[in-house]
């Protein structure tokens, strides 16, 4: 019964979030779908103001990557010349909607200049005023995005290098002192940003919409009451893998996708790292590093030792969560209607997700 009466808490709290996203769309209209044309439009008239004169927009397109925030490049072309650009949307009905470009800006401010490479703030709306929808702007980036399942032809001593390079910029992070920078005003009161994060998992995962897995059940209250103290509080990327960086002339030139930024214990970013799934299926980083060779090369990098216990709790916390990422998309492409059928799909993945996780759970304990 207390099980019972837990799972329905959970549900409740679910219920409410979806009751208080109702009441927000009683607020002043706002379209329910991002169209490119009137995104474009009124792209134009920003870049204009910050700008301080007539900008236009030219080479304006989505770009497929990501499953979340929408991207796109554009060249904003004023009498100062032309300049590359990128554009990030929250829209409404996306994998972790409601939106808030908060963290991502945090990270473009606080690590520009340090030994993490990120691209250049250009503007950023939280209230989306302008484009109706939640954004920022960054500088475009050269070089290209890595696939792990896709580099197999690849000279492997060109792979080692970009993956050493990838824990030393890991490393890099987590040496930074958070209290320095705005990244501090995104601990929220006493509770740790690893139990609030799992909370808010375990509601996703309850809600009516969601498929029900007796195991995630179990497994996330498993997880909240067994989460280990960090070593230290530091930066987390918290989606720090290979496919979220750009490469350049065998240098990482950029590290993106900073939405899920949070404070919290750095064995979460190195777990996350290491899930086979972002490598290629391999046990090996990038199918070229051993797992003790990452782990030595980020303790010597990181000032930071490895604790056994720790990493593997969070690599069952990697499952766990890339199972409720999972079914958010799933409830994205079913019940708020994202059009992307790459969202679709990912339900088939579950059984997968879900044995790993058991697997992940029995060597946690």
């Amino acid at each position: 019964m207390a099980r019972l009466y837990e799972v329905g808490q959970l549900m409740q709290e679910a219920a409410k979030r979806s009751d208080d996203l109702a009441d927000a769309a009683q607020a002043p209209a706002r379209p329910a779908v991002v169209n490119d044309d009137a995104v474009r439009s009124a792209l134009a008239r920003h870049m204009s103001r910050i700008s301080g004169g007539r900008t236009e927009i030219i080479s304006f397109g989505r770009k497929s990557s990501g499953f979340s925030w929408i991207t796109y490049a554009f060249v904003a072309r004023s009498a100062d010349g032309d300049r590359k650009l990128i554009l990030r949307v929250g829209p409404p009905n996306g994998l972790f909607a409601p939106y808030t470009v908060l963290p991502q800006v945090y990270a473009l401010q606080a690590l520009a200049g340090t030994g993490v490479p990120v691209p250049a703030l250009v503007s950023f709306e939280q209230d989306g005023a302008e484009i109706g929808f939640p954004f920022f702007i960054c500088q475009h980036v050269e070089g290209d995005v890595p696939a792990p399942w896709a580099a197999s032809g690849l000279d492997p001593q060109h792979k080692r290098a970009i993956a050493r390079l990838f824990v030393e910029i890991l490393a890099s992070l987590h040496r930074i002192d958070a209290g320095t920078t705005p990244f501090a005003s995104l601990q929220q009161g006493e509770e740790r940003a690893e139990l609030r994060a799992i909370g808010g998992w375990r509601a996703s995962l309850a809600r009516p919409t969601a498929r029900y897995y007796p195991l995630l059940d179990w497994g996330g209250r498993w997880l909240h009451d067994n989460c280990p103290q960090p070593p230290r509080r530091t930066i987390v990327h918290g989606d720090y893998r290979i496919g979220n960086f750009i490469e350049h002339e065998g240098r990482i030139t950029a590290i993106l996708d900073w939405e899920l930024t949070h404070l919290g214990d750095p064995h979460e970013d190195l777990a996350w790292a290491l899930m086979p799934t972002f490598n290629a299926r391999s046990r090996k980083l990038y199918g070229v590093l051993e797992r003790a060779e990452v782990i030595d090369l980020y303790q010597g990098a990181s000032g930071i030792a490895v604790s056994d216990r720790s990493l593997a709790f969070y690599e069952a916390y990697a499952l766990y969560q890339a199972a409720a990422i999972q079914m958010c998309a799933v409830r994205a492409f079913e019940v708020d209607r994202f059009n992307d059928m790459r969202l679709a799909v990912m339900a088939s993945q579950m059984p997968s997700i879900v044995r790993a996780f058991e697997r992940a759970l029995e060597a946690a304990a």
